[in-house]
């Protein structure tokens, strides 16, 4: 575990060094992935059965005294909670109080790997068979053993319904009750960091099979469970989820069979609050007592209430441009016919003011990397990055065989700092002889025709679903996978070094190869980063127990009063 040890800790490192640097601002931002669109109309599943997600009943006369925390967040990115499906911020938000993982890593250090289900584990020579010993007496919310069949049948059914996390794994071999082993297709060096992302939770084998899950290889076409999940969950987390009604509210209960330290909540309430001035209002009311992502315009109001206690971390969320490499994208082929030549991919990217969306959007809360891994992964010098260059992009142009200026149309989620940010660099582009048609879409129509890769020209965000830089080469390094498969993007050079950093253990091997990697991107310029978040939280001034993570926000279930 060695390589384990050095590459967080070097993380860790920088991840400290970047939040002291943060500028001392009243205000600031949070990537959020959401976008403002009208509430659709709600509609909540039946009741499930107490076999499916047993509560404890709360007799009428003490009702008043359930202690409930009221989360209000956007989550109109959310399109399933079922985790061998998802791909979006929030369900690894939900999923996170819902389920849990083989290991985790605590949020004070991403040294070592921590038991959860797993008690221990062994790891081959070569990086490809990872043997997991669960703790003895686990049991699921349903009250079913937690055993490692159902290990085998979690991580069988996300590769066999083609989820890109378990995309890496050969086979799961069951040797006894509490031991499993995953043999993997290729050597990693990240799995552990794998076993610790929310999606790789371990589900009920016995339940999610009654209503319709398998993990045989006709998965992707045979499995009818997700409908259940989007509504109960099948997990051994310290919450059950009894609803999920669509723009509108998530409903979780605290899980009886729990075998770790009861919550102090008996239910979190997840509303959908578009708005970020109501959410904040709904947060000074007493009408919610968390907000997850705090608009950076909002920040000065909070700080200022004595009631609220906020939080400003440094995140490893980027925020990017992507450009398809394909020259006949179905949706905007015009755009697709421009943007596939290089030259012009380099001319968008050396048009904008990236320290303009810095500092007069964001108002100095951010940062950006030189090309796709964030600030905070080893290797990553933020002195490298290119700024602006506006004679550069005209003449890049004029190279293309366009001195005249070309007109192209860009895609995106909408809410209001993207709409913004948009415009913003629509006015920019302009300056290069670039006139940019804006297309904001809602959240999940944008997401679901971006993964149907009919979208030229792309404004999104990444977020790590785990710490480890697979996170982004998964992204962005593969024609198979990720923004990569999404925008047509195919090198295999940088396919080959996304591969080689994740079978290598040596952190410097590492360093070196990611700095490759880096060097690649750069040239091929079919992806920028625009700029790096931090993530901001506020919360009612008693409430206790908060602490900030990368990748799934925060623990609901550490919180109390």
């Amino acid at each position: 575990m060695k390589y384990l040890k050095v590459f967080f800790a070097l993380l860790a490192v920088m991840i400290l060094a970047l939040s002291a640097c943060t500028p001392q601002a009243t205000e600031t931002v949070t990537e959020e992935p959401a976008a403002e669109e009208p509430a659709a109309e709600a509609t909540v599943a039946e009741e499930p059965t107490a076999e499916e997600a047993p509560t404890e009943e709360v007799p009428a006369e003490e009702a008043a005294e359930t202690k409930t925390l009221v989360v209000a967040m956007n989550m109109d990115d959310l399109m399933t909670l079922d985790l061998a499906i998802v791909g979006e911020t929030t369900n690894q938000f939900v999923t996170k109080q819902t389920y849990q993982t083989l290991v985790e890593y605590s949020v004070d250090d991403f040294l070592t790997p921590l038991p959860n289900v797993a008690e221990s584990w062994e790891l081959s020579e070569d990086l490809t068979e990872y043997t997991f010993h669960l703790k003895a007496g686990q049991i699921f919310a349903s009250g079913n053993p937690v055993t490692a069949t159902d290990v085998c049948f979690s991580f069988m059914r996300g590769k066999n319904m083609a989820s890109g996390f378990y995309e890496d794994i050969a086979s799961c071999e069951v040797v006894d009750e509490l031991t499993a082993k995953v043999t993997l297709g290729l050597s990693s060096a990240s799995f552990m960091a794998d076993c610790a992302n929310p999606a790789l939770g371990i589900q009920d084998s016995v339940l999610v099979k009654e209503h319709g899950g398998t993990d045989a290889e006709d998965a992707a076409t045979t499995d009818t469970a997700k409908e259940f999940l989007d509504q109960n969950s099948a997990g051994s987390g310290p919450y059950i989820m009894t609803s999920w009604a669509t723009l509108s509210e998530i409903v979780l209960v605290r899980n009886p069979n729990y075998q770790g330290d009861a919550p102090y909540y008996d239910q979190i309430l997840i509303k959908h609050v578009s708005d970020p001035t109501v959410a904040l209002q709904m947060l000074q009311t007493g009408d919610a007592d968390m907000v997850p992502y705090l608009d950076y315009d909002l920040v000065e109001m909070a700080q200022a209430d004595p009631t609220l206690q906020t939080f400003i971390n440094q995140s490893l969320d980027i925020n990017y441009l992507a450009m398809t490499s394909n020259c006949a994208t179905e949706i905007g082929p015009e755009t697709s016919a421009l943007l596939c030549k290089p030259e012009i991919r380099k001319a968008v990217i050396a048009a904008i003011d990236y320290d303009g969306v810095i500092q007069a959007i964001l108002r100095g809360y951010g940062v950006r990397p030189p090309s796709m891994f964030p600030i905070g992964i080893p290797g990553v010098d933020a002195s490298e990055t290119e700024g602006r260059d506006v004679e550069k992009a005209k003449q890049l142009l004029t190279e293309a065989g366009y001195p005249d200026g070309i007109t192209i149309g860009l895609y995106y989620g909408t809410n209001a700092q993207r709409d913004t940010i948009a415009a913003k660099i629509q006015s920019d582009l302009a300056e290069a002889g670039i006139t940019v048609n804006l297309n904001p879409m809602e959240q999940t129509v944008y997401l679901t025709e971006m993964r149907a890769q009919k979208l030229p020209f792309c404004f999104g965000g990444w977020t790590p679903d785990y710490i480890d830089p697979i996170m982004w080469i998964s992204g962005f390094a593969h024609i198979d996978s990720g923004i990569g498969k999404r925008m047509w993007y195919d090198n295999p050079e940088a396919a080959a070094l996304g591969d080689q950093i994740v079978g290598t253990a040596d952190a410097a091997t590492r360093i070196d190869l990611i700095n490759q990697l880096e060097a690649v991107w750069l040239e091929d310029a079919a992806f920028t980063v625009l700029y790096q978040t931090q993530s901001i939280t506020a919360i009612r001034a008693d409430i206790q127990g908060f602490s900030y993570h990368p990748a799934y926000m925060a623990k609901l279930y550490e919180l109390y009063e």
